[in-house]
């Protein structure tokens, strides 16, 4: 199905179609892996309540937003505006209107500064409350792909591993070597997605001693291995994967 008729569409695994956001309605959202809505800001006349629907919708869906024509972006103006406020995963131009490859690539392309955006993506959703927590993980992050212990991360950090344990104990969030194991395999995740050489070469690549390994810490982390992986586009869900069995791990 295109959804050059519809201003608001999903995009579900294995992406080779659009579904209408009318056959989910606003209470059914889909609950898959790698699941996307694709926003077409075509109606000016409905994009204010489109809007509150994209900002709104719950966590691990990304959003891809595509913009009206040149020549009508003076009606919905106003909400162009608020187009961050939605966290979008990419904004395409109205030429994309109806393409599920250029919507593919959005979703398979590794995010040009990773750790800003899951930064965005966390506080955004309240889960980072404090200034401290916010630079403590945008920190994790941004060392993750060259660090492969917390006692070189917290000597990095210029903390020690229990203060800086303190930190998430806090605010119940998980302990700092697992958010540094997560933020490793997620860099990896990413790559994976719009990578198409040999998982093992990727994994090496990341610091892994070897695939093997590497597969068994995601199968630990997310539930699923990395051939698995690529069949679920996007990082939403895959942070809201890792918080869940995070949580069912503390209980």
């Amino acid at each position: 199905m295109s959804t050059r008729n519809f201003s608001l569409a999903y995009f579900l695994p294995p992406y080779q179609e659009f579904t209408s956001y009318d056959e989910f309605g606003p209470d059914r959202y889909p609950k898959r892996r790698g699941a996307a809505l694709v926003w077409q800001i075509i109606r000016p006349e409905t994009a204010e309540r489109e809007l509150d629907i994209v900002r709104n919708r719950p966590r691990g869906i990304a959003l891809v937003i595509v913009l009206p024509p040149a020549a009508e972006i003076h009606r919905v103006v106003g909400v162009i505006r608020d187009l961050n406020s939605t966290m979008p995963r990419g904004v395409l131009p109205a030429s994309a209107i109806g393409s599920v490859e250029s919507v593919r690539n959005v979703l398979a392309s590794c995010p040009r500064d990773l750790p800003l955006r899951v930064l965005q993506y966390l506080t955004g959703h309240g889960v980072l409350p404090t200034a401290q927590l916010r630079s403590d993980v945008l920190r994790i992050f941004e060392l993750a792909p060259h660090t492969t212990s917390i006692q070189k991360l917290c000597r990095q950090m210029y903390t020690s591993r229990r203060t800086l344990g303190r930190h998430f104990d806090a605010h119940d969030l998980p302990v700092p070597s697992h958010w540094l194991q997560f933020a490793r395999l997620l860099h990896l995740a990413t790559r994976i997605h719009g990578d198409k050489r040999a998982i093992f070469r990727l994994a090496a690549q990341a610091g892994y001693p070897d695939g093997f390994t590497m597969s068994n810490q995601m199968k630990r982390l997310l539930g699923l291995r990395p051939t698995e992986l690529r069949q679920y586009l996007g990082y939403e869900w895959i942070i809201e994967e890792w918080l869940e069995r995070e949580k069912g791990m503390e209980n």
